[in-house]
């Protein structure tokens, strides 16, 4: 067992992505006991055991959808044939498996250095789940000094985007001064193509469509700007820096979770 914790270590330290499996529940007559784990890698390596078998396969090949959804979830496999999940096994029993996806840190992505972003990086200080960017052409703003736990781009905002190691399931949150810049940021990241987590962009609904135009001239696909909200944050008649950014980061929860249609949203409000 202490190989695996060793495993789980490495992974962690290297910021590389797997899938734990640890069964949680099991009847005498399985082959898997309490306690076992077994270790999927995002490439195919596979350490330890949940028990071997039909079950140990299934595991391994819904490990690999986790990789996708990035969900962690429980099985359950009743061991009689002719029960759900039995996968056809007849030795009787059944296991339950907890599957957690563990995975590197998002990037939490914030172009502009004003007093928005100055809060959501204050907010965003208080939990460890994301590494924070922080972009702005404004030198005297985007410093290490003003957001020192942040990696800082304070060059222009293509060239900025160029440079950084961006990934899929990222964050992106425009709350740039003015807006002009934002087609191109959004063109730059577009042409990524990536399958960001989220992109939100502050401003009023002309600000919005002016910037849409502009980033269709561009070459930007209406589908990618579709999945833009904006403008951003939940609807709570936020007006301070502090409550936008409260709304910007109760959004991305949402999202994350996949409760955003229970919540009402800056975007829904004004279409």
């Amino acid at each position: 067992m202490q190989q695996i914790y060793k495993k789980i270590a490495e992974f962690i330290r290297n910021n590389q992505e797997f899938v734990v499996s640890t069964v949680v529940s099991a009847e005498s007559s399985t082959s898997g006991k309490v306690g076992f784990k077994l270790l999927v890698t995002k490439n195919g390596e596979i350490y330890g055991t949940v028990g071997g078998g039909l079950v140990e396969k299934d595991i391994i090949e819904e490990s690999k959808k986790i990789f996708t959804t990035h969900q962690s979830t429980l099985k359950t496999y009743i061991l009689k044939e002719g029960e759900e999940n039995s996968l056809g096994m007849v030795c009787g029993g059944s296991i339950k498996i907890f599957m957690e996806y563990v995975g590197e840190k998002p990037n939490y992505v914030i172009f502009g250095a004003g007093h928005i972003a100055k809060k959501l990086y204050e907010m965003l200080c208080l939990d460890d789940s994301f590494n924070i960017i922080v972009c702005d052409e404004r030198p005297t703003f985007a410093t290490v000094e003003n957001f020192p736990k942040a990696l800082v781009f304070n060059k222009k905002f293509e060239e900025s985007i160029s440079e950084m190691q961006l990934k899929d399931g990222d964050y992106i949150i425009l709350v740039t001064a003015g807006g002009a810049e934002d087609p191109f940021i959004i063109k730059s990241l577009y042409m990524k193509g990536l399958d960001y987590g989220y992109i939100g962009m502050i401003g009023s609904l002309k600000r919005k469509e002016k910037c849409f135009n502009k980033a269709k001239e561009l070459g930007v696909s209406e589908n990618f700007l579709n999945n833009i909200f904006s403008p951003i944050g939940l609807a709570i008649e936020a007006e301070t820096p502090f409550e936008i950014a409260v709304s910007i980061i109760a959004e991305t929860i949402a999202y994350k979770k996949g409760a955003i249609s229970k919540a009402k949203t800056e975007k829904d409000s004004h279409k």
